[in-house]
This record gives C-alpha cells, structure tokens and sequence, in this order.
C-alpha cells in the first residue's frame, strides 16, 4: 500500500512539472518583424464594399497580449506598401477610463511612424497625453521591408506608461494621420480589458500537492470523515484551478465556448468575431452604441472555477460509491458548462440591448445570480437531495 501511495505522489508532482502551460499552444507576440505569431489572433477589417478605395489606407488592425507580460501589441497593416524611403504616419487613441470621450486628462494618444527600407522596417512611436505632451517615444525595426511586402508593422506600449491595469476596460481606435475618414473600426471604437496576470511556480505547487496528498491519506486512514471531506475537496479545488490555470484544456474550453457563443449570437443576428488563437476573446457589434466591444471569456467565465469547486465536493464525498462519483463528475460538468453558456447568452443580450454602459452590470450582476441559481438547483439535485433520501431511509430502518 505504501508503494501505491509512493507511485501516486511521484505522478502528482511529475504531472505538475511536465504540464505544458497555455504558452506552449499559443505562440507569443514577438516585437522582431515577423508576423506570423499574429495569425488567428484578435483582429479587426475594414469592409470596403461599397467604398471608395483612393481615401483609404489602413486594411486591419490587430491586438493582443501576452501571459504575464503587461504590454500591449499592436500590428497593422496597410492595403498598398509604403515606398521604400517614405513614411507612412498614423494615430492610435486612448480613452483610458472608458467613458466614450478621448479628451479627458488620462487619456491618451500615440502616433506611429513606419519607414521601410530594403530589407527591414523602421518604427517609431510617440506616446502622447491628450493634451499633446509627449510622454515616451519607442522604436525599432518592427515593420516590413521593402523586399517583403512594406505594409505591415508592429508595435507595443507598456501598460505602466498608458496608467491601465490588466483587468481594466479601455477603448481606443486607429486613424491615419493624414487622411479623414481613414479609421478602423470604420465607425466608433473599440472597448477592450486586455488581460488576466497568470503567475504560477510549479516547485510550489508540487510541493502543495505532497501536503496535500499526504494529509488526505491519514485523515482517510483514520476515518476521521469530515475533516477529510473538507480538507480534500478544498484542496483539491486550489490545486485543480493552479495547475489548469493556463494550460491546454484552459484554452481549449475557452476557445470552444467562444467558437459556441459565436454560433449562438449569429443565429440570433448579432454579429460577432472569434479567432482562432485568441482562446475565449469574441469580439461583438452593438447595435446600440454603433460600435464594437471584446467579450473576453477568461478562467472566471469559462465555468473552470466552477468546474474545480464541483469536482472537489464530488469527488471526496465519502457517502457515494466510486462509479456514482464518476457518474455525477461527469453530469455535473456538462451541466456547468451549459448553465455557463446560458449565462454568456444573456450577458451578451443585456449589453447588445442596453450598450457598452451595462458591461459591468451585465458581467458581475445579472450573469453572477443567474449562474448561481443554476448551480444551486445543480448541488440539490446531485448531492442534498439524494443525502436527505439517504438520511431518512437510515433513520427509517434503525
């Protein structure tokens, strides 16, 4: 028995140490030229039809960041190259605190300069406080040369410099600076929260693990029943959300929610985006405020959170065999997941219907109560009713 227990913790910790974070699956934003860790990332094209071609310059614009990092990356790209030795000059905006205007003194603004040259691309970026002080100027050779194409190139600006924080609401926009109506998005803006921070030690965890581990095996070999049930399901909810922050089923479960929603919001005529390599980010048109904002379906909104707590209370609950622990996991995860799209539904309907105003109502009111009564009807048909059952035919045939 020793020996099992023995195999079973050296899995625990190597499991642990060799599980590939997210980074591995999604390739980062790299500040060298190259564009191909842009593709299937979040982005945004003007749709030329019916518009005149000669009063426009700018083809799309894409964005992103990357895991633990607090920059922001920028590519564009232009619908003709830009001619070896000239410049080409536009203005990315900031409205920092997401109130709808671009002149308040936090906000921001920055003008991008790209000059391409044979065989690399010069840019320069100054940062710029909405009164017109320059604050920060950034460069290097981030763009296209000449000899491979002159129309699109990269940039980023630190997140300390703009005065954001990852989990903030932000809008900004991209214009020429020379030509009016040369503006992506074509109408309105863009609202983005760029982030969550994911910082994770994988000793500490695996360390974590041992404890935990062993002290479910005494608490278990003593019998002492609700100690154990408390400290398993605990801790195996913390090590659970630790260990699956950030990896592969995290983004997959993002990504296949997103891809779901996207779906869902077309059958019911809104238009959305979603991109292949931006797990979880759809980016959705409201009709109210004529303009577009990122729905960004993260750990908390992907049901992993609610996902770990159940397992944790199923998984440990020393009244049910092993075959219905299994069953009940099973039947519970796919109702999360479910009551979770529900959840998105509606959240995206409020927005849809009553603008970009009601983000914060839509995400942390309406949407939190609606998925807690789901899971509260969830636990009473998968664990207190069928204990109160148990309970009373007990009391009935002592």
């Amino acid at each position: 028995m020793r020996l099992f227990y023995f195999f079973i913790a050296v899995i625990c910790v190597a499991a642990i140490l060799l599980w590939p974070p997210g980074s591995l699956f999604v390739q980062k934003i790299r500040l060298d030229g190259q564009f191909d860790d842009w593709k299937g990332r979040v982005f945004y094209q003007v749709d030329f039809k019916d518009k005149d071609l000669n009063d426009r310059k700018l083809k799309s614009l894409s964005w992103g960041t990357n895991e633990n990092e607090r920059i922001l990356y920028f590519m564009v790209e232009l619908l003709e190259p830009v001619e070896e030795g000239s410049s080409y000059v536009c203005r990315i905006a900031f409205d920092i605190n997401d109130n709808g205007r671009y002149d308040s003194g936090i906000d921001k603004f920055a003008k991008v300069f790209y000059k391409p040259v044979y065989n690399a691309g010069a840019v320069l970026v100054e940062l710029h406080s909405s009164g017109g002080k320059l604050l920060s100027t950034y460069e290097g050779n981030w763009g296209e040369g000449s000899l491979s194409g002159g129309s699109r190139f990269e940039f980023s600006i630190p997140m300390a410099h703009l005065h954001v924080y990852p989990a903030q609401y932000i809008r900004f926009y991209l214009s020429s600076a020379v030509i009016q109506d040369d503006h992506i998005p074509s109408e309105g803006d863009i609202q983005w929260k760029p982030f969550p921070v994911v910082v994770r030690n994988r000793i500490m965890i695996a360390t974590l693990s041992l404890f935990w581990l062993l002290g479910s095996i005494l608490l278990y070999r003593h019998r002492i029943w609700l100690f154990y049930y408390i400290w398993s399901a605990v801790g195996f909810t913390f090590l659970f959300i630790l260990v699956f922050r950030g990896s592969f089923l995290e983004y997959r479960i993002e990504y296949l929610t997103g891809l779901a929603l996207h779906h869902l919001l077309n059958y019911f005529d809104i238009a959305t985006q979603v991109f292949d390599k931006a797990p979880g980010t759809i980016l959705v048109f409201i009709k109210i405020d004529d303009s577009w904002t990122t729905i960004d379906i993260d750990i908390e909104s992907s049901g992993i959170l609610e996902i770990g707590v159940f397992l944790g209370l199923i998984l440990f609950y020393p009244a049910y065999g092993f075959f219905k622990r299994i069953i009940y996991s099973l039947a519970g995860v796919i109702a999360l997941l479910s009551f979770n799209m529900v959840r998105l539904m509606i959240v995206v309907a409020i927005i849809y219907s009553g603008g970009r105003s009601f983000n914060f109502l839509a995400h942390t009111l309406f949407g939190r109560i609606i998925f807690f009564f789901f899971i509260v009807l969830l636990y009473w048909y998968l664990m207190t009713r069928p204990t109160l059952v148990k309970v009373k035919e007990d009391v009935e045939n002592a």
